[in-house]
């Protein structure tokens, strides 16, 4: 493996390999991150490389790493990671004619790209979902369309700075009724922070 090659991009190496043909290359480099990395890889590098597997490996154990890659709940510590994993595993299961499975995985992956303003991914996926038989349309492009009006409130107040009981003064709520808030729309935003839900709101 190249020494400027970050580990971290591997299934983004794996997903060059699959489309242009090169799959055996990659796996070799596949096999040599996971060696480097040692038996205790950590949780984001393990479903990184099952999304790798998945694509570069042999098509007996493609689903296998596709679910490891896409059912473990700290994958959605990396949106756009689990929405491209969940995209590619989609494609998968249609290209096997198994319509009905890929839908649930393609309509997530749709909604997370849409979220995040990545508009081409979103329209492969939509490309996929409608191949799989579900009419679609345009996701709004605005993520805070999809919380409450108190909880726009609450992350534009976040997002500009205040703290949990600051914010709770100004809304005459409890401090703990936002952090309840700021931790159910996290996952709707694709943050994990108050920083990048900063950034998330410079960029609307």
């Amino acid at each position: 493996m190249h020494y400027f090659l970050s580990h971290r991009v591997i299934a983004d190496l794996a997903v060059a390999a699959h489309r242009t043909g090169r799959r055996e290359e990659a796996a070799r480099v596949v096999a040599a991150v996971r060696a480097a990395l040692g038996s205790r890889p950590t949780a984001r590098m393990t479903l990184l490389l099952h999304h790798a597997d998945a694509l570069t490996g042999g098509a007996d154990g493609a689903e296998h790493h596709f679910r490891l890659a896409t059912v473990n709940p700290a994958g959605e510590q990396w949106p756009l990671a689990r929405a491209l994993a969940r995209l590619h595993y989609g494609q998968w299961l249609r290209r096997r004619r198994r319509p009905l499975d890929a839908r649930p995985l393609l309509s997530a992956a749709l909604e997370t790209f849409a979220r995040l303003g990545a508009g081409a991914l979103a329209e492969e996926a939509r490309v996929e979902l409608r191949a799989s038989g579900v009419a679609t349309t345009p996701a709004p492009a605005d993520p805070l369309t999809e919380l409450t009006a108190q909880q726009r409130q609450i992350v534009r107040l976040a997002a500009r700075g205040l703290r949990n009981r600051e914010i709770a003064e100004r809304l005459m709520l409890s401090p703990r009724t936002v952090s309840s808030h700021l931790y159910n729309v996290y996952p709707k935003l694709g943050v994990s922070n108050r920083n990048q839900l900063r950034d998330l709101f410079d960029d609307l």
